[in-house]
């Protein structure tokens, strides 16, 4: 793994991810999903370094779409992408239907985005990505069970 300061590196991918919560994350109401009231301390802290390790390190790791693991990146990036935008719908679009006051519709938001940091880790060729990736999404998943 080459780590090394880029204009073409995996912070673009990152782009569409950013944009998306910071434009709508505001929609989403239900305290289920945005309250810290019932996490420990402990819990919040693991997860905003988590956070700020998954979004900072695609600035050094390199965008390679050309080869046969890069491009299969792209796609699960893509999909996943897809996947993570898609499961904020129903929290926004239809706050109170039972999957969004559902385990798993309040948690989706919460699990999916790993599909696009596995496609960042691989385009990359970063197994510590999505290592990273894997403890940042764990720890925003418990994050989001102590609100349930």
């Amino acid at each position: 793994m080459q780590l090394t300061l880029t204009w073409f590196n995996c912070f673009l991918l990152m782009i569409p991810l950013l944009v998306w919560n910071l434009v709508l994350s505001p929609r989403i109401t239900n305290l289920r999903v945005t309250s810290d009231a019932n996490s420990p301390g402990w819990l919040l802290a693991a997860e905003n370094v988590t956070r700020i390790l998954v979004f900072a390190l695609p600035l050094l790791l390199p965008l390679q779409v050309k080869d046969a693991w890069g491009k299969a990146g792209l796609i699960i990036y893509i999909f996943g992408t897809l996947v993570y935008f898609a499961s904020w719908l129903p929290l926004m679009m239809s706050p109170g239907s039972i999957w969004s006051n559902s385990g798993i519709g309040l948690l989706a938001p919460r699990l999916t985005p790993f599909l696009s940091f596995l496609g960042i880790a691989i385009i990359s060729g970063s197994w510590l990505y999505g290592l990273i990736s894997a403890v940042f999404i764990i720890l925003h998943t418990l994050h989001g069970i102590h609100n349930l």
